[in-house]
């Protein structure tokens, strides 16, 4: 009876502790961790920026501090170590159950042209001891198209203009860089602007500007052509037209309509008349002019002639009626014209 005793008091020994062991596990609440997920993704283009808004949410139970949201351009949605980088923007703290956004502009960087999701990583350092470390990125739904193969994603963009035959051009407005000369530094892709205006040389006007990569200006006075905040190099060239001169006057110096008048029609050039006298500015080699002369009212003088101005020449081909008709093809000199009127006796 004493050795049943004994064994049924050992039996109740060695059971107590595993109950309590068991009942401490089941106390130990888990241990609070952060668990970084982005959300709702969406990017636009313009102007050779990709602009982004996305939104970082804490799903887990402990707050997160301040991280860096890391920007990828993706060509098939997913993230991937190859991605392009946009960029990286500041996430404030997290609360637990809580969200802060992820927001940020970016020059495209040098990709191939197509379309691109935006994909965007949460804790892209990897600060935060999450609780899961595999659902951090998130891409969005839609796409962005680039062309032109974008910009480079760091170092400097240079812009640059040159001079044609028959003139210069000179820097202004620069913001965010500095020129030397006429080419200009932007070390920041996507940010400063620059000026550039065009002068002609005398017996110059301007024509247009030229070059594979010189896109994306605008125009303004005086043919000035300015680039705002560009995202990869840009070179111009200003070109320039050689021109001539026409001049006519009537013989005289009476005030038409009493001794007679000229018209001029001109193709590939402009005219000004100035009472008895006017001159015609023509693309050399590339123009034409016609002037006739037409008699006063009252009929008191008659068109006699065309003849060149002292030392001066006048080379038109003369027609119409008594020769009043003066033609100009593709002039390459100067000219100086006087209509001659005679007095009707």
């Amino acid at each position: 009876m004493r050795t049943l005793t004994l064994f049924v008091v050992a039996t109740l020994a060695t059971a107590v502790p595993a109950t309590a062991a068991s009942e401490a596990a089941v106390a130990r609440p888990a241990k609070p961790k952060a668990d970084l997920v982005t959300k709702a993704v969406s990017a636009s283009l313009t102007a050779g920026k990709v602009s982004v808004l996305a939104t970082v949410k804490n799903k887990g139970t402990k707050k997160a501090p301040s991280t860096a949201a890391r920007f990828y351009l993706s060509t098939n949605g997913s993230f991937d170590t190859t991605d392009a980088v946009l960029g990286t923007a500041t996430v404030a703290k997290i609360k637990p159950k809580k969200a802060k956004p992820a927001v940020g502009t970016f020059p495209v960087p040098s990709v191939a042209d197509g379309s691109y999701h935006v994909v965007v990583c949460a804790d892209a350092t990897g600060v935060v001891k999450e609780r899961k470390e595999s659902n951090n990125c998130s891409a969005s739904s839609g796409t962005v198209s680039v062309t032109g193969g974008g910009g480079p994603s760091t170092g400097p963009v240079t812009v640059s203009a040159t001079a044609g035959t028959g003139g210069t051009v000179a820097p202004s407005g620069i913001t965010g860089g500095t020129c030397a000369q006429s080419t200009c530094t932007l070390p920041n892709p996507g940010t400063g602007t620059v000026t550039f205006t065009p002068t002609p040389s005398a017996g110059y006007r301007f024509g247009a500007w030229t070059g594979a990569t010189c896109t994306g200006y605008t125009t303004g006075a005086g043919n000035a052509i300015t680039f705002t905040n560009p995202t990869s190099d840009r070179a111009c060239t200003a070109t320039f037209v050689k021109t001539v001169t026409v001049a006519w006057s009537v013989s005289g110096g009476i005030t038409p309509p009493l001794e007679g008048s000229v018209t001029a029609l001109v193709t590939g050039g402009s005219c000004t008349a100035n009472g008895p006298s006017g001159t015609c500015t023509l693309d050399s080699g590339a123009s034409s002019l016609v002037l006739t002369a037409s008699a006063g009212v009252p009929p008191v003088f008659t068109f006699s002639s065309w003849g060149a101005a002292p030392s001066a020449t006048c080379t038109g081909v003369a027609g119409g009626t008594n020769n009043s008709v003066l033609t100009f093809t593709n002039p390459t000199t100067a000219q100086s014209c006087v209509a001659a009127y005679s007095l009707i006796i």
